[in-house]
């Protein structure tokens, strides 16, 4: 009979004892808001990590960018003073005299082309 008794004993402390899991969840279904309101402060926390890290590579590709357009500039400067200096008509006129022999032709040397 003790043993019966144990066996009833043990049921009646199972039923007694809630199990850990059901406790957790029927804790977490109580605070609904509450968790509503963890999950919304952790999403936003990493959404500001994020477009903190995406405005600094931005920031970096710009001022990259920025240096390239730079030494672009300075490039298209040089490059206009150059073809300023080689196509001057003295110098033009300088060279094919001294290098190519040419000669300005006169003035029953020269045809003059008319284009319809």
């Amino acid at each position: 009979m003790s043993q019966i008794n144990k066996r009833k004993h043990k049921s009646v402390d199972k039923a007694r004892q809630p199990s850990l899991v059901k406790s957790i969840v029927s804790d977490w279904l109580a605070q609904k808001v509450t968790i509503f309101l963890l999950i919304c402060v952790l999403a936003s926390a990493y959404a500001v990590i994020y477009y903190a890290w995406s405005n600094r590579q931005l920031n970096t590709q710009l001022q990259r960018l920025l240096e390239d357009k730079d030494k672009l500039d300075i490039d298209w400067r040089h490059m206009l003073i150059e073809n300023n200096v080689l196509s001057e008509h003295n110098r033009v006129e300088q060279i094919a005299k001294d290098e190519l022999n040419m000669l300005r032709p006169k003035g029953e040397q020269e045809i003059i082309i008319k284009v319809p």
